[in-house]
């Protein structure tokens, strides 16, 4: 609007006395001489052109689906490349909370503000066939004799006096080839790779009666 008005005077109130109401959210703009005027150059003067601008802020909160994904967990249980899926994902469900910002009915800008996770996502779990571990100098031995001597090929084998698994390591003799837990939960792969440590560093005394059958 262009109007004839007294002398520096604020926009906000040149738009009362026009009658046009102005919430927080509007704009309103002083153009001088082509280019828009803030600060205390806003005060109108004549031949000023002032310039409303209607600002609507619409909230909106929508859920959005969250991807699974996939984990994939190597394992010499299966064939190399073979896969096997252990547990189905699930997608979980966010929660966004978003404005959009219309300028004299025109959509100029859309912000989501907040995001907050409803249910995380349980993701797909495969097992994928690698390469047994490979320990130089011991791969050729017959470790599946020594097994069959020392837990019947038990890889679950329990001796009271303290030995477990398919080799009979005690705890701390597995842990000093990086083992860790009991060496009767790990998989039969795994306990052959320590078996197989040890006996880099050892020899066959850690089974004196089995050790033979190497």
């Amino acid at each position: 609007m262009e109007v004839a008005v007294e002398p520096r005077i604020w926009p906000s109130r040149l738009m009362a006395s026009q009658g046009v109401v102005v919430d927080g959210n509007d704009l309103v703009e002083v153009v001088r001489d082509g280019r828009e005027v803030s600060g205390p150059k806003k005060r109108v003067r004549e031949g000023d052109t002032v310039r409303l601008v209607d600002v609507e802020k619409r909230r909106k909160t929508k859920r959005r689906s969250v991807p699974a994904g996939v984990v994939e967990v190597p394992t010499t249980e299966l064939a190399p490349g073979r896969r096997k899926v252990v547990r189905e994902g699930k997608a979980g469900v966010r929660r966004l909370r978003a404005v959009r910002t219309i300028h004299n009915g025109e959509p100029v800008n859309y912000r989501v503000v907040r995001r907050t996770t409803i249910r995380p996502p349980q993701p797909r779990r495969v097992l994928v066939g690698r390469q047994p571990w490979s320990v130089r100098g011991a791969d050729g031995l017959n470790w599946s004799a020594l097994a069959r001597c020392e837990s019947g090929g038990n890889p679950r084998a329990v001796n009271p006096a303290g030995y477990y698994g398919l080799y009979q390591f005690n705890v701390a003799t597995w842990g000093s080839v990086g083992g860790s837990g009991m060496p009767h939960h790990a998989s039969s792969s795994e306990q052959t790779y320590r078996a197989k440590l040890l006996y880099k560093s050892r020899g066959r005394s850690p089974w004196p009666t089995c050790g033979r059958l190497l």
